[in-house]
């Protein structure tokens, strides 16, 4: 699924979990013009946020079993969000959602890292950490050029972003970048080298940046245009 842009088309969304990670992801994507519904096995979770939110469809089931995807159009799902607090769950969620919709892409969430040799049949992306919020999740759905790692508690977040070939920043020093006054380059994700102003931006590297979310403009001009 070609997705580029967080309101490029309207979408038609599926989480499997309604806890709070699940709930936040479905705010910002009705808020991104898209169609929502959660599944939750839990039915006093479904019976009491079915009733605040009408902007939300809400089922009551097990997203691992068939009947239950059927139940909420699976086929015609173009995102589908494993985000319950178990991963192997979500991982079997993710493949048998992928038997019914083979296109829509899968994002599951994780409590580790994803292994070196891939992902799972059916996974298409984890979020991880596991405490991560929603806008990683959606970050992942879109598979955005900046990718928001965590919330601090201050103004500014950690984002990855991946240097693109061609891009203004790559092979400068990061002396010789003009990076925004709101951004500063922490580590060098693959090597877990922390930065100076030595560190030369490699296209195809993904780097952790703390910024201010009115900077991340001036980011991706940097490192994905």
């Amino acid at each position: 699924m070609g997705v580029s842009h967080y309101r490029e088309h309207t979408l038609n969304v599926i989480i499997a979990g309604g806890g709070r990670v699940g709930r936040e992801t479905a705010t910002l994507m009705t808020a991104y013009g898209h169609r929502v519904t959660i599944i939750e096995q839990d039915p006093r979770i479904t019976r009491v946020h079915s009733g605040r939110r009408e902007d939300v469809t809400f089922v009551q089931g097990d997203a691992t079993e068939a009947e239950t995807l059927t139940s909420v159009n699976i086929r015609e799902a173009d995102v589908f969000l494993a985000l319950t607090d178990d991963e192997t769950t979500n991982v079997a969620i993710c493949q048998q959602a992928a038997n019914f919709a083979p296109d829509a892409r899968c994002v599951a969430r994780s409590h580790r890292p994803p292994a070196a040799t891939g992902n799972p049949d059916g996974v298409e992306a984890f979020v991880f950490p596991e405490r991560a919020g929603a806008r990683v999740a959606v970050g992942r759905v879109f598979g955005a050029p900046v990718q928001p790692i965590t919330d601090l508690s201050t103004r500014f977040e950690l984002v990855e972003i991946e240097a693109k070939p061609g891009a203004p920043a790559v092979g400068r020093s990061l002396e010789e970048l003009d990076l925004p006054t709101k951004a500063t380059v922490i580590t060098d994700l693959g090597t877990e080298d922390l930065a100076d102003g030595d560190m030369v931006i490699e296209a195809g590297r993904q780097y952790m940046i703390a910024t201010r979310p009115d900077a991340v403009d001036d980011l991706k001009e940097l490192f994905w245009e």
